[in-house]
């Protein structure tokens, strides 16, 4: 089962702040001179097991999984553009908690003017949990646990003068995400958490 609990708003919004500046990247300097890489395509999935409960289910992992890849793309499109990126994200936020920890990710980007250099790509699916009946007619209520190694050694955050922000606890370059996604009653996943776990990948 996918735990239920969560930390408060003020220590969810400081993990997600620290996360955005990280940019995943195990420095707080540019990476090459080179070209900057693009978005790496999702994860490949499994194949697709032969047990109706077990197909079932990985068909919702994989809809979750697209869900949290959308959200990720208009976020870092977003953070890479300058703009406020919240009311393009909202949509894919399910509670209250999760709605004001990005408003607060979003005022305190803009008021710096940070800038996202670069790309953080989810390379892979390391891991995936799913709590709730895969035959039942409903996805509401049910929850998807995601482990994604995500890449950001492409990237980095820049302030208003283009000058790098330096990272006080960068992680590794390759790290691995926590994201759990939650099926809401109009039949589409949203984001319930979303973390690093600094463990690298």
């Amino acid at each position: 089962m996918v735990s239920t609990n969560r930390p408060t708003a003020a220590l969810g919004t400081i993990a997600a702040l620290a996360f955005v500046l990280a940019g995943c990247t195990g420095g707080d300097e540019p990476a090459s001179d080179g070209p900057s890489a693009s978005a790496s395509p999702s994860p490949t999935a499994s194949p697709t097991p032969t047990d109706p409960a077990e197909a079932a289910e990985a068909e919702r992992v994989d809809a979750a999984l697209k869900r949290y890849e959308e959200y990720r793309e208009i976020d870092e499109r977003h953070q890479i553009a300058g703009t406020n990126g919240y009311d393009d994200v909202a949509i894919y936020l399910g509670d209250s908690e999760m709605l004001a920890n990005e408003r607060t990710k979003w005022e305190f980007l803009a008021e710096r003017g940070y800038k996202l250099v670069g790309h953080r790509a989810v390379t892979a699916l390391v891991d995936s949990e799913y709590d709730g009946d895969p035959l039942a007619n409903t996805i509401s209520g049910h929850r998807v646990r995601l482990d994604l190694c995500v890449d950001g050694s492409d990237a980095y955050t820049v302030d208003a003068d283009g000058d790098v922000v330096p990272v006080s606890n960068p992680g590794p370059s390759k790290v691995i995400v926590e994201a759990l996604m939650q099926g809401q009653p109009g039949e589409q996943w949203a984001l319930r958490e979303h973390k690093s776990t600094k463990k690298a990948c």
